[in-house]
Parts: structure tokens; C-alpha cells; sequence
């Protein structure tokens, strides 16, 4: 089969990009398969954060054509020429923001009619900030997709609630294989500067759906009751970092949290996910988690708030705990529980013996059988 893949990729930093890396790769293995990546993902009034691009030393490296300009409709029309050109039989596109909805709109109409077969990947169909806009740009991006893929029922609702006649099929959040650790627990620990202590990890874009305020309102409600727990909170504000740093201080906890407010390099995340515990996502609202594909490849338990589709991911009691959202109070529970239960190296060791189900192998030949069933 041959296949076009456009999406953000490396250089460019997130999630996003470092799974569309890997089902690239994976696709490669056995098809001809053409990477078509942006030139300039947003324009620089639109970025939130510091840059788009990674730094440090990169967990994946592979050429792609970083000819697709989000802001300049020309070069959407040089995209339709290079997949025309690969002799295409599907092309796959990745939708996570309303912003890209008009370029894959127009790409995609235009392939259409050349008889190159359309797939959407969707990551988030609605976004977690949602405006009115936002319907009009899904029904755009579904407009001409003969095949929509998804990582959560969650989404799955949300297409078929804009698109009910819409052919959907939900595969799940692979683990990010690109990321492996030469640290142990201990000797992570000894790099920075921990004992055998409660080692909590908040990790990602911080933004008000993602709840960080409850998990430090939990952490204050528990401190009493943790001995000389370390909290890190590791990842970029897109909004005012005060209101947090005031919080961590009004609660009491500021010698127990380690807060860095930037992007952490793909070489150094190996170090904090191998010395903690647990992943703590207290999301307000979700879809699902590209995090816990990080914490799973790491062999790491969550605990994490039900919402969206993160219960799709978590076993209850085997691989993390689940609670309700926007309560601190049976946030703090459940972590006193994975502690006070010693379940710190049951659910890891459950974490390593069930994660293959998320690997990124199974994951593409999910895809390929509804492809070649089309």
C-alpha cells in the first residue's frame, strides 16, 4: 500500500509529533509511505509557548517534507501535487486543533476528486476551550473523509454527533515507544537527590483543563498524612504560572514540590518518569492522554480523574486508580491509597505485563485492516 501522512512531526515538539514519528516508522516497515510535514505549524501571534520546536537531543530523527505552510494556501496546493505525484492510494491526515481544519478541507477535497482515498485521524474533534467555531471547523475536516480514526469512544461520540453517517473506528492511544531509560528507580533517584520517599509526577502543557490546581489543593489536603512526599510538576503554563505558585505556597507545600514551567527535553523525561511512582492527571475534561502512553512505556501506574477517555486506558486497582473530577479530596485518597497499599511495584510491574495491548505495532495494523477493508 501507499500511503501519505501529513502531520506535525520532528523537529517540532509534543505529543502530537513524536506519535506521528512512530506510526510513520511503523508504517514503513512493510509500505511505501511519504511524510509530508509543516513548514511553520502556527504563525508566531498564535503560539502560546516558548517554541514550537524541540530542544536537546531528540528520541526520533527521520527526513520528512516540511513543505506544508498552515497560512499559505499555496503551499496546500503543492501538497495535493506531491501526493498525486507518490501515486497515493490513501492519504492520512492528523486533526487536533480547529486551526488546520481549513488547510486539510481544501487538501483533502482536492485529493477526492483525484481519486486518492481520504483518512482522518482525529486527536480532538472539539477542543477542551471550545468556541462557536468549532462545530463548522469539525464538519469541514469530515467533509470528504471516507475513513475517520480515533483513540477513545470519547472522540468516536463527538464525530458521530457532527457526522452521524461517518465511518469510525476507534484503535486506542499507543505507548511512546521512542522513549526508553538506562536509569533505574534508584539510580534516578540518586541523580536528583531523592530517597526512598513518595515521588509524585505531574507532566504535560499546563492549561485549566488539565486541573493542576486540584492535584495542589489534594497534595496540601494529604501532607499530614504523606510523610516526606516530592511532587514534581513538570511542564509549560500556557496561562499565568502565578496563580499556581501562590497556591503551592498558600497550601503549605512549596519545600515538597519541584516546579519547572518549560518544556521538558525528550532526553531528559526518561530521568523523572524512571523516579517516580505515579502519574497524577487530575483533568477537568479529556479525550484521552498521550501522557499515559508515556507513564505506560515507562512502567508507570496513573491516577487520574474519569473523564473523557482516560478510563479506557486505566485498570482499576491493577494499573493506576480512577476518581472523580474537580475534587481534591478523593484525589488525595487515591494517592494515600497507592502508598498506605505498597502498590507502588505491583501496578508497575502490572503496567510492564499488559502494555504490549498499546504497543504502536498493533496499533498500525489496526489501521491497515480498516484500510484495506474500505
Amino acid at each position: 500500500m501507499r500511503l501519505s501522512l501529513i502531520s506535525v512531526g520532528p523537529p517540532y515538539r509534543g505529543g502530537i509529533s513524536d506519535l506521528s514519528a512512530l506510526i510513520y516508522e511503523e508504517l514503513s516497515r512493510d509500505h511505501s509511505v511519504q511524510f509530508i510535514n509543516y513548514s511553520r505549524q502556527y504563525p508566531q501571534l498564535l503560539f502560546p509557548g516558548k517554541t514550537e520546536y524541540k530542544v536537546g537531543q531528540l528520541a526520533s530523527e527521520f527526513p520528512s517534507e516540511r513543505i506544508l505552510d498552515s497560512i499559505n494556501p499555496l503551499t496546500w496546493f503543492k501538497v495535493v501535487q506531491r501526493v498525486k505525484a507518490f501515486e497515493s492510494d490513501w492519504v492520512l491526515f492528523r486533526y487536533w486543533n480547529p486551526f488546520f481544519a481549513p488547510l486539510i478541507n481544501v487538501i483533502s477535497r482536492q485529493l477526492s476528486r483525484a481519486g486518492v482515498r481520504v483518512a482522518v485521524l482525529v486527536d480532538n474533534l472539539i477542543p477542551h476551550e471550545e468556541s462557536r467555531l468549532d462545530s463548522w471547523m469539525a464538519h469541514r475536516v469530515l467533509a470528504h473523509a471516507d475513513q475517520v480514526f480515533t483513540m477513545s469512544k470519547a472522540v468516536s461520540e463527538d464525530v458521530l454527533a457532527q457526522a452521524p453517517q461517518a465511518a469510525v473506528a476507534t484503535l486506542f492511544h499507543p505507548l511512546y515507544e521512542i522513549y526508553h531509560s538506562s536509569y533505574t528507580q534508584q539510580t534516578a533517584r540518586e541523580k536528583l537527590g531523592l530517597s526512598d520517599q513518595p515521588v509524585i509526577l505531574f507532566f504535560g502543557l499546563i492549561r485549566p483543563y488539565k486541573g493542576l490546581d486540584i492535584l495542589i489543593n489534594a497534595l496540601g489536603l494529604i501532607q499530614a498524612d504523606l510523610d516526606n512526599f516530592k511532587a514534581y510538576i513538570l511542564g509549560e503554563a500556557y496561562e499565568d504560572e502565578q496563580k499556581y505558585l501562590d497556591l503551592i505556597s498558600s497550601t503549605g507545600i512549596a519545600s515538597q514540590v519541584v516546579y519547572r514551567n518549560e518544556f521538558i527535553p525528550d532526553d531528559e523525561l526518561p530521568l523523572y518518569f524512571a523516579a517516580c511512582d505515579v502519574l497524577v492527571l487530575p483533568y477537568r475534561t479529556a479525550t484521552q492522554s498521550g501522557i499515559i502512553g508515556i507513564a505506560f512505556q515507562m512502567d508507570r501506574p496513573v491516577i487520574a480523574t474519569r473523564v473523557g477517555g482516560l478510563g479506557e486506558y486505566i485498570e482499576e486497582g491493577k494499573t493506576g486508580y480512577l476518581v472523580a473530577p474537580e475534587d481534591p479530596r478523593a484525589l488525595g485518597d487515591a494517592v494515600l491509597k497507592f502508598f498506605r497499599g505498597n502498590d507502588r511495584t505491583a501496578m508497575s510491574d502490572q503496567v510492564r505485563s499488559s502494555k504490549a495491548q498499546f504497543s504502536i505495532g498493533k496499533f498500525c495494523s489496526q489501521m491497515l485492516k480498516v484500510l484495506r477493508d474500505e
